[in-house]
């Protein structure tokens, strides 16, 4: 019997204050989807924020997690 596997990249970093440690989380789940992985970012904590319009840093760095957070068709979970 095989067992369902899927990698899950975890973070809790408030993204207004930092938002690297998300991004690296969505980074690393669309890479592994891309090779046909079962990806899942995971955010917890402080890093729910980035479900809010205004819960990223106003930096390049944070308007780029943002854009990563809203485009379409991942191919892979986030979940809250």
């Amino acid at each position: 019997m095989s067992a369902h596997r899927r990698l899950i990249f975890f973070t809790t970093a408030d993204p207004e204050v930092d938002p690297g440690p998300a991004g690296q989380a969505y980074h690393f789940a669309a890479v592994a989807a891309r090779t046909g992985l079962d990806a899942e970012v995971r955010l917890a904590g402080d890093a729910v924020r980035l479900a809010r319009p205004d819960g990223v840093a106003p930096t390049p760095a944070g308007q780029a997690l943002r854009a990563t957070a809203l485009e379409a068709g991942h191919a892979y979970l986030v979940s809250l």
